[in-house]
């Protein structure tokens, strides 16, 4: 047995205390003259041995029940040594809703357990999985979170999503066959719709197992197949056979409000043309000022602010830009404490606004499609083969045995409930 917090067994030494009682309640006590003894009986001398007797059972309850709450704090554990289960399989969840692929998890399920490939990888059960909401999983930081399984070889079955490669490949030391399974789906929709002056533009996103593609079109507001509701906030047209609803997107004037100093003109002037740029390519109206005095301007009706001063920048509502200079930052624009605040982190030139693509970090912190990035994420369904989805082996040896803990304290706390409802009849009795 090991506890997982030792030092709390020092408080055993508290069980001095009630012992210290007992002990002090049965000094000597004073004798008392009396004239004749003919009336006491012998029951008396019995009636004072069951008395001593409930005495030493109530001090034995008393040091029980403070053993127990010491064990309790200091969390006992029972060790106990437990073999690899030999083989291990593990289905992503995008894959359950095939129905080629339940029969195969239910032969599975008949020969081992079979579980999910998710964070702490769940028990695949069919009460408590949500099958209309899962989300592409990281393959790489589960790989190696897959180390820590109790098993001498892993199965993983997925659809080996291009989009669930993040970060840098992992070394493990399990033996893990990933099996891509063809899931060649073709999937379009469309994932954002604005309203322009005389038209409908709506961006389609496509994907299959190869490629990832968007197209954009206009459509005409006395076209056939569409149709605007009165509020113009919603829109239905036929695509593909079928209609479909969506939200509409009205698009408002952006009004971009850059301060500059004097020592920061090129930046001024690399970042009004980045925007000239955005506004004639996405096709959409930004207006731009551009001043040296920020005094008398009526910032909160700016729906961006570039401020490119050393002076103090004063705190609003408008997403802001502010031109603050990080030698360690990776890009040339970063995000700052708040969700509408952005740095410039670097001075500015021809080169590198090419180099570090300053007009794409301008588009993002216009914030043009919100939502966006997490819809195309929803559609990407590009895969890869297991090849490209394996991790590095590093040949290591690793034990068949493991040694399981096992807590016992709610055992402890069902034996202290006990007791202590024994300790209170037993003083209820002796009216202690």
């Amino acid at each position: 047995m090991s506890f997982l917090h030792p030092l709390y067994l020092w408080a055993l030494l508290g069980l001095t205390i009630p012992i210290a009682i007992h002990l002090w309640s049965k000094k000597d006590g004073k004798t008392i003259k009396i004239g004749s003894i003919k009336l006491l009986s012998e029951e008396d001398s019995k009636q004072s041995s069951s008395i001593a007797i409930n005495e030493l059972l109530l001090l034995f309850l008393r040091i029980s029940l403070i053993i127990l709450v010491v064990l309790i704090m200091a969390e006992p554990q029972i060790k106990r040594d437990n073999i690899n289960t030999p083989i291990t399989y593990i289905i992503e969840p995008s894959l359950i809703n095939n129905k080629d692929i339940s029969s195969l998890i239910d032969s599975l399920k008949v020969e081992s357990s079979v579980r999910l490939l998710q964070n702490d990888f769940p028990e695949l059960s069919d009460g408590t999985y949500d099958r209309t909401n899962y989300s592409v999983p990281n393959y790489w930081k589960l790989a190696r979170d897959m180390q820590a399984l109790h098993t001498d070889s892993i199965v993983v079955f997925t659809s080996g999503f291009a989009s669930g490669l993040k970060g840098k490949r992992p070394t493990i030391n399990k033996h893990i066959e990933w099996i891509v399974l063809d899931q060649e789906i073709p999937k379009e929709q469309a994932i954002d719709i604005a309203l322009k002056k005389d038209s409908i533009e709506i961006l389609t996103a496509s994907s299959n197992f190869q490629n990832l593609s968007f197209k954009k079109e206009k459509i005409s507001l006395t076209a056939s197949n569409i149709k605007i509701n009165a509020s113009k906030d919603s829109i239905t047209f036929s695509q593909h056979g079928k209609k479909e609803q969506h939200l509409l997107k009205t698009e408002t004037l952006l009004k971009v409000l850059l301060v500059y100093d004097t020592k920061l003109v090129n930046e001024s002037t690399y970042i009004e043309a980045g925007l000239k740029t955005i506004s004639t390519y996405l096709d959409r109206p930004i207006e731009i000022l551009k001043t040296q005095v920020s005094t008398e301007i009526d910032m909160p009706t700016y729906t961006h602010i570039v401020w490119l001063s050393e002076a103090s920048f004063p705190k609003h509502l408008s997403r802001t830009l502010i031109y603050k200079p990080n030698a360690f930052a990776t890009d040339i624009i970063t995000k700052g404490a708040s969700k509408d605040e952005f740095y410039l982190t670097r001075h500015l030139d021809a080169e590198n606004i090419i180099d570090d693509h300053l007009t794409e970090h301008l588009v993002f912190w216009l914030g043009l499609h919100p939502g966006l990035e997490e819809k195309i994420k929803h559609l990407d369904k590009r895969v890869v083969n297991k090849t490209t989805i394996a991790a590095i082996f590093k040949d290591a040896k690793t034990d068949s045995k493991y040694i399981q803990t096992l807590s016992i304290s709610k055992w402890l706390w069902i034996l202290l409930a006990l007791l202590l409802l024994i300790e209170r009849i037993a003083a209820h009795i002796r009216k202690q």
